[in-house]
């Protein structure tokens, strides 16, 4: 069991809140493959591999990578590499031929070829400013329910959690320890009681939070899946598939499209828009760069462009590709702006956003 994957989700209990989290490796992958042809042939593989993660990732929606997109981009993978390496690996590798030597690839790819990429086929690119996500996960053996956390582990866990890191989807589990004990059962998690699970999360102060229960009953697996956003908005999925495994990819497939389609932009010029936005309480002019870096920083934003400054109110207009939803959502990832409307007699009350620069990120 990789115990760096646990140790991973229980970080967030030495912070004083996982509110966004920075996603690195994105344009990344590391490919490991048996040797049995040219390094020409591995290395044109590995690419292809490569690029399909890296869509997967950007974009948040593995449904939308099809069979002719991936074609599209595998054709075009090796004019995208910005660097590659390859080195030997100490295990051997199961092919064809039995266990044989395995070589590991390591891949990044220029970050506009990408996005360039999926923008043209009207996909979703997703930066890399990610919400947290608290995963309670129950599993049910023949009528037996039990929670897995950072002091129970699983194997179950520890696969969800490597497969949406796959996906560039930061979780964390709970540490199963005697508060969440008495103030949480497995049936609570079961039976998708939001009000139990919202009170037993609020500790943990992540972005959003999910269940993911597997069923093991009689020969038989399924599953299901709820996603409670900050908002108060809830989904739920039913997972169905022949192997644990498949429940595991069709979960995190779906946790990732919930957030993809909340955050991620489609970059197409007829829908680019400008909102102006108000911020106060800056007070100094590295505070003003700080915000206008922060607005430029969101996934969804094109161009921001500084209008005014009048004492501690900057005015900017801020371009942004789609829906406006999609720059709110980003922007409630973080606290260094709060929502703060104009009062409803204000004049400038229905054409201007209105922020309060809080100074915590």
């Amino acid at each position: 069991m990789n115990s760096r994957i646990f140790l991973l989700l229980i970080s967030v209990l030495f912070v004083s809140s996982a509110n966004a989290v920075p996603v690195q490796g994105l344009y990344k992958a590391e490919i490991n493959l048996p040797v049995t042809q040219s390094e020409a042939q591995m290395l044109n593989e590995a690419f292809g591999l490569a690029v399909e993660n890296v869509l997967v990732k950007v974009s948040g929606d593995k449904d939308a990578i099809t069979d002719d997109i991936l074609d599209q981009a595998k054709e075009k993978a090796s004019t995208w590499v910005a660097q590659h390496s390859v080195a030997s690996l100490s295990e051997l590798l199961s092919s064809e031929n039995g266990l044989v030597p395995g070589k590991q690839v390591k891949v990044t790819f220029y970050q506009a070829s990408i996005d360039n990429f999926l923008s043209q086929h009207n996909l979703p690119v997703w930066g890399d400013n990610r919400p947290s996500v608290l995963i309670w996960l129950v599993s049910d053996n023949n009528g037996v329910r039990t929670l897995s956390g950072s002091r129970e582990p699983s194997e179950t866990l520890n696969e969800f959690a490597h497969v949406t890191g796959g996906l560039g989807v930061p979780i964390y589990a709970p540490l199963l320890d005697d508060v969440d004990k008495k103030s949480i059962s497995a049936s609570d998690v079961w039976g998708f009681f939001e009000d139990s699970i919202a009170s037993a999360s609020n500790r943990y102060q992540t972005d959003s939070v999910a269940v993911l229960r597997v069923s093991h009953y009689a020969g038989h697996i399924g599953g299901g899946l709820l996603v409670m956003l900050k908002s108060g908005e809830t989904e739920r999925f039913d997972l169905s598939g022949e192997t644990l495994s498949d429940i595991i990819e069709q979960g995190s497939s779906k946790l990732a499209k919930v957030f993809s389609s909340r955050y991620a932009s489609v970059r197409d010029g007829s829908t680019a828009s400008r909102l102006n936005v108000q911020v106060s309480g800056v007070v100094s002019y590295k505070i003003m760069n700080k915000v206008q870096s922060y607005l430029e920083s969101i996934g969804v934003v094109r161009d921001v462009i500084l209008v005014q400054v009048d004492g501690e109110k900057v005015a900017f207009s801020v371009e942004i590709d789609g829906d406006k939803e999609k720059f709110f959502n980003s922007i409630s990832l973080s606290r260094l702006l709060i929502k703060a409307p104009l009062n409803a007699l204000d004049p400038d009350a229905n054409r201007v956003v209105s922020y309060q620069y809080s100074g915590v990120r």
